[in-house]
């Protein structure tokens, strides 16, 4: 196996400067021309860019796009449809006290809760620190929002918004990556 010296040299102002390799012999850049040589694509060899070059043939892209857009049909001024009612909501900043029953006390007052779903961590065995909220009509969860955003419960300033669907969340982090 051979060795290979480095040295430094010593600068005016007593740094060392990085050390130098010694020079490759001729022989080994030899073989390694000769490797590339043998490995690489001679320079009169096409590219392969075009896809009648693809060894099973071109294929109509255009065959799939269709399946993956809506129908023409539905695809008329009222394809969109009318936004649902918002009586879902999400609170946050909850305390790790919180328990469904001191939610359903606070919320209580504001109309008739449908659904409290306080999430829970499994390992933990306590309130993550959010929850969701249903009410039965929209009038309702619009003064739960107004009466309890930003007040305290057990301890802790909540916030109080209506709840996003998980494809509303998903196209907000495609719009904002951060």
């Amino acid at each position: 196996m051979a060795t290979t010296a480095f040295y430094h040299r010593v600068l005016p102002h007593g740094f060392l400067t990085p050390p130098q390799p010694a020079e490759v012999p001729p022989v080994t850049l030899a073989k390694f021309e000769a490797k590339r040589r043998l490995h690489s694509p001679p320079a009169s060899a096409p590219l392969l860019s075009t896809r009648s070059n693809l060894p099973y043939g071109p294929r109509n892209c255009n065959s799939h796009v269709p399946s993956c857009l809506p129908s023409s049909s539905s695809s008329s001024s009222s394809s969109f449809s009318p936004p649902r009612t918002r009586t879902r909501l999400f609170v946050s900043g909850l305390s790790f006290r919180t328990t469904e029953e001191s939610l359903t006390n606070a919320f209580k007052n504001f109309g008739e809760l449908v659904e409290v779903n306080l999430v829970m961590d499994k390992i933990a065995n306590r309130p993550r620190g959010f929850a969701f909220l249903r009410y039965a009509t929209e009038e309702e969860s619009k003064k739960a929002i107004e009466g309890m955003h930003g007040k305290f419960l057990d301890g802790r300033v909540i916030f109080v918004e209506v709840a996003k669907s998980r494809a509303e969340l998903r196209q907000g982090s495609r719009q904002n990556p951060s």
